[in-house]
């Protein structure tokens, strides 16, 4: 992976980060309605839900490797245990958390690259 390819991985990665949190905003508003912030507020794990998927955006931002692996990890661990529950979600659904899942690697393996690259780069700087 080249540094372009790298930087638009991380982007894509950044997209996907606030796509999921619309959706989970969207999905809490159409079964809250006008509730939603109280309800967001007398659960304070969907609040840090929240707090860390806007914490992760803002770090792939700054191209942060910890930033990408948390939203990946984060966004794959409910997936798997719903699938080992067998309670799947609509064909939709799973297609959206599977193209979703896939921009969070891509953007995981971006921000190893970029950093992996921009380190070569100085290396060669350095020796010249």
């Amino acid at each position: 992976m080249n540094l372009p390819k790298a930087e638009q991985a991380i982007v894509n990665g950044i997209y996907a980060a606030v796509a999921w949190l619309l959706l989970d905003f969207g999905l809490m508003f159409e079964e809250h309605g006008a509730r939603m912030f109280s309800v967001l507020l007398s659960r304070p794990e969907m609040a840090a839900g929240a707090i860390i998927v806007i914490g992760g955006i803002v770090g792939l931002f700054y191209k942060s490797r910890l930033a990408a692996v948390s939203l990946f990890l984060l966004f794959l661990v409910p997936l798997v245990l719903r699938a080992v529950q067998g309670t799947f979600p609509s064909a939709m659904l799973l297609l959206f958390s599977l193209l979703l899942l896939y921009l969070f690697l891509a953007a995981v393996l971006g921000t190893f690259s970029y950093h992996q690259l921009k380190n070569s780069e100085q290396d060669v700087q350095e020796a010249d």
